[in-house]
């Protein structure tokens, strides 16, 4: 398989992987909130939690593209958590920026720092958490198990 089609491959997977992931902890998180009275309703819940993964999904894609592109080949144990955390953050910040672009009017100063904030987070904290995932998934290869790096597919 080319490595253009695999690092194509690589992006979607990692985009699924961190709407999945914010999806997972978003709705542990969003259980405290719903319990509490006068909390939240179940519906506006499931619609944060919604809109949360479908976001991160693009920030996913990004963060594994510049990812692929600035790591060529690299193991995951030469890869630190403090660059992944930031190609994520870097991913959440285009994404940010792309929204900016068409929303500027509509949103407040303040609004618009918020949606910065969130979208930066999302994508430094899922980057980290991915890391810490291949890392952790890491002793599980066999001996004849090929291993590939970030950028192999």
């Amino acid at each position: 398989m080319p490595r253009w089609l695999r690092v194509i491959r690589g992006m979607i997977g990692t985009g699924l992987t961190f709407a999945a992931g914010v999806g997972i902890v978003g709705s542990m998180a969003s259980v405290l909130p719903w319990l509490l009275p006068g909390g939240y309703s179940g519906r506006e819940i499931l619609e944060l939690v919604v809109k949360s993964s479908l976001w991160a999904f693009p920030i996913g894609v990004a963060f594994s593209g510049a990812l692929a592109i600035t790591t060529r080949g690299l193991p995951f144990d030469k890869l630190s958590l403090p660059r992944f955390a930031a190609l994520g953050a870097g991913g959440g910040l285009l994404l940010f920026g792309l929204l900016a672009i068409s929303a500027w009017q509509a949103w407040s100063v303040s609004t618009a720092i918020a949606n910065a904030t969130i979208l930066v987070l999302l994508g430094g904290g899922s980057a980290a958490a991915t890391l810490a995932l291949a890392r952790r998934a890491r002793p599980a290869l066999k001996s004849g198990d090929e291993s590939c790096g970030p950028g192999e597919g």
